[in-house]
């Protein structure tokens, strides 16, 4: 029975790793939407995998609006109005570095929610997140003297997912989870002179300190166009 248990997880293991590839492919442009992917024997072959894990991965990129697959047809590409950009997976597979485009794209998202989350946290974040924020704006401060990408990216990461987790809005705190990898991407991809910002990120954690919701926006604001 462990035995059946473990060959299962290495299944869909197997299944999603497939799935990644194919993903970043078509996030990459590799196929266009239109095209028909090759066929379940033939991916198997390429991938040196079972046509069943072939299926669950079709399964999995279809879930995502990204294919539709059609018995005698194929699997085609969908539009890609159709994928699901507000998918966990598929946000963690874009490749940042070589799409400057889905960044804009994706800042100006942050511009329209990020502000209004700052807002609110102002507003009701508890005492321990007005903590952890000061806390982390003093990290910033050090590691703009002492730089480690890893940390930098580690710290800013940390502290943009609290501005919407502090929030207090059920359909704003999630949105700190799904931009996790997004943000890791961005701050590392970004040069310096983009990620510091020590004014604007000091403004944000005095407003959300001070609890002045407008402050915070307007700080917020001010980062974000920087």
């Amino acid at each position: 029975m462990g035995q059946d248990k473990q060959q299962r997880a290495a299944s869909r293991n197997l299944s999603y790793k497939l799935a990644e590839s194919l993903g970043r492919n078509l996030l990459n442009g590799q196929s266009q939407p239109g095209d028909i992917l090759p066929g379940e024997v033939e991916l198997g072959e390429m991938y040196g995998v079972s046509r069943t894990a072939v299926r669950e991965a079709i399964k999995m990129l279809a879930a995502k609006g990204m294919v539709l697959p059609r018995p005698r047809i194929g699997t085609r590409v969908l539009p890609k109005r159709d994928w699901n950009y507000l998918d966990r997976d598929l946000l963690a597979w874009i490749d940042f570095e070589t799409q400057p485009e889905i960044i804009k794209e994706f800042q100006h998202v942050r511009l329209t929610l990020e502000p209004e989350a700052a807002a609110l946290t102002a507003l009701n974040a508890s005492e321990q997140d007005r903590m952890e924020l000061v806390e982390l704006v003093g990290k910033m401060h050090e590691l703009a003297v002492n730089y480690d990408q890893d940390s930098w990216v580690e710290v800013d990461t940390r502290f943009h997912q609290l501005v919407y987790f502090a929030s207090g809005n059920h359909f704003i705190s999630p949105f700190g989870n799904l931009f996790k990898a997004v943000f890791e991407s961005y701050f590392r991809v970004a040069g310096r002179e983009k990620l510091f910002k020590l004014e604007h990120h000091q403004a944000m954690v005095d407003a959300i300190v001070a609890k002045d919701g407008n402050a915070a926006r307007q700080a917020t604001i001010a980062l974000l166009m920087a």
